[in-house]
């Protein structure tokens, strides 16, 4: 972000919040006609999001790209790109008859041509292709059998696919903007949306204006036509207090991540609301990391669990602002079991007795066994919104209770490879994702997001048979048996519901939040 663009913030505004100032601002400038800056905490390593993995890039895309399906709500499909579809072959065949007359940004017609590269471009192992990978499941083939007819072939049934066709991280790209831009294509993704990237300048600004041709929104939200919007702009700021500045100053009508205490206070004024965007998934948690010792006791994982404070770890790190988590899936989230709330409450007693009970001995106030210290190192990102505070008060619970608790915080790269590694003994994290399936990506053998390195024959027996189970109710049984072992088990911390705390300028209207916490623009407006 350049810092120049902000205006000077009146101190007082701020005092009468019983809030400090939290920086000097520049001076304001009044928002264009139907222009919605965003205070957006962080810059996409990449915009293509079948490459990437991350959040925040489906969180742009999904007003850039269109998807084959759409749905609000779990299990529910209607039209996008795709008009009608079938399944055949006992779930391993999806027809798809395609919208004519629909055109990528760049003038490239949208046909079964185009949609078939761009899953043909997934399955190609030169593309890297994370994020698209683990959504197109077992995926073999997609072929156009005719201008607009797309047929996608499995070699096994998996339910998951529709929900998977309507998330940003399978949306429709331009071939012939992949095929131009070569490895700078992540930085300017060519779609069917609503609008289209006018310019960009990582770790700084992306500045999106409206598809003046756009006529094809799904039927579902019953508009159709160009955007209200004439310009998105997200401003790129990693630190909390300068998008608090630009969201006061009316520089930003909306503040993205915004601090859980100015969340909270600037929310119960008028001219500003609270739009709290719950993320599908597995919430806020902490991989235990089942194959290094210690971790690789389930005592020593069931002691962690019965040691940390939960309510106060959020009080620590969030102020208290969200929910508590106690299972692997999250309120909100298909698959989501209320039967856990509770499991492994705060009891150090508890701990202490199950440490002893497999052989531990505190000697001088520190648990050990066989002359060594029950030590944990827990490795986070560095400035990561909450990951530090979290890791940090973890291990204070940790030492409190006589373990040996480090943090290391590491650069965001180094982390991941840390943890594909299995270097750390914990490492708070989130994934997200809108179906149950999600436990096949965190637990699975061989998993790339398997951070805990869990490997239980029967849990894989489960999550291979949950992953084809094409009834519904039945899918969700075995999936509710899944997380029951991965509780005993205890190979997580569950911590906070995910969702992201988003503030809104009283004048912001019709944002649109799609199932699984991506706010679409198609209809908002600023007054």
């Amino acid at each position: 972000m350049r810092h120049n663009r902000w205006a000077t913030l009146l101190a007082s505004s701020l005092l009468m919040l019983g809030l400090a100032p939290l920086s000097a601002a520049a001076a304001s400038r009044a928002p264009g006609n139907q222009v919605l800056t965003i205070a957006f905490s962080q810059t996409p390593v990449t915009l293509d999001p079948a490459v990437s993995d991350a959040t925040l890039t489906f969180e742009i895309d999904v007003n850039i790209l269109d998807t084959l399906v759409w749905t609000t709500k779990p299990g529910v499909f209607t039209p996008d790109l795709a008009t009608k579809w079938t399944i055949t072959d006992g779930g391993k065949v999806y027809t798809f008859q395609l919208r004519h007359g629909v055109k990528f940004t760049d003038g490239t017609p949208f046909n079964a041509a185009a949609a078939a590269y761009n899953f043909n471009r997934i399955l190609n192992p030169a593309t890297k292709a994370v994020g698209g990978l683990s959504s197109v499941g077992p995926l073999t083939s997609a072929k156009a059998t005719g201008t607009y007819t797309l047929v996608l072939t499995l070699s096994k049934p998996f339910p998951a696919f529709l929900n998977y066709l309507s998330t940003p991280n399978l949306g429709m790209q331009s071939p012939t903007a992949i095929r131009k831009e070569g490895a700078q294509y992540g930085n300017h993704p060519v779609g069917t949306g609503p609008f289209m990237i006018q310019s960009y300048i990582p770790n700084s600004d992306l500045v999106l204006v409206r598809n003046p041709n756009y006529n094809w929104a799904p039927p579902a939200l019953h508009v159709n036509g160009p955007a209200k919007l004439s310009k998105i702009v997200y401003d790129f700021e990693a630190s909390g207090g300068t998008r608090v500045d630009a969201f006061l100053s009316g520089q930003a009508q909306e503040l993205d991540a915004a601090p859980p205490l100015y969340f909270k206070k600037l929310g119960a004024l008028p001219q500003y609301k609270q739009f709290p965007m719950p993320i599908a998934g597995a919430g806020e948690y902490a991989a235990i990391n089942n194959a290094k010792w210690p971790t690789n006791q389930l005592a020593v994982r069931q002691a962690i669990l019965y040691s940390v404070n939960r309510t106060g770890l959020i009080q620590l790190a969030d102020q208290g602002q969200y929910p508590v988590t106690w299972g692997p899936i999250q309120k909100g989230t298909p698959g989501y079991d209320p039967a856990f709330t509770g499991m492994y409450n705060y009891d150090p007693a508890k701990a202490s007795r199950i440490l002893e009970k497999a052989g531990w001995k505190k000697v001088h106030g520190i648990w050990t066994k066989g002359g060594k210290k029950l030590t944990i190192v827990i490795t986070t990102i560095a400035g990561y919104q909450d990951l530090p505070d979290l890791s940090t008060g973890i291990a204070g619970y940790l030492n409190k209770e006589g373990m040996v608790a480090t943090v290391e915080q590491v650069g965001a790269a180094a982390w991941t490879a840390d943890c594909v590694k299995g270097v750390e003994n914990m490492t708070p994290l989130w994934l997200t994702n809108t179906d149950p399936e999600l436990l096949q990506l965190l637990f699975s053998p061989g998993q790339f997001f398997n951070f805990s390195k869990f490997n239980d024959p029967t849990v894989t027996k489960l999550l291979n048979q949950a992953e084809t189970d094409t009834n519904p109710a039945g899918r969700l049984k075995v999936y509710d048996k899944i997380q029951t072992i991965l509780m005993d088990q205890a190979v997580m911390l569950p911590e906070r519901l995910n969702e992201d705390l988003i503030l809104l300028s009283s004048k912001v209207k019709g944002v649109i939040v799609g199932f699984g916490g991506n706010p679409f623009y198609y209809t908002t407006t600023v007054g």
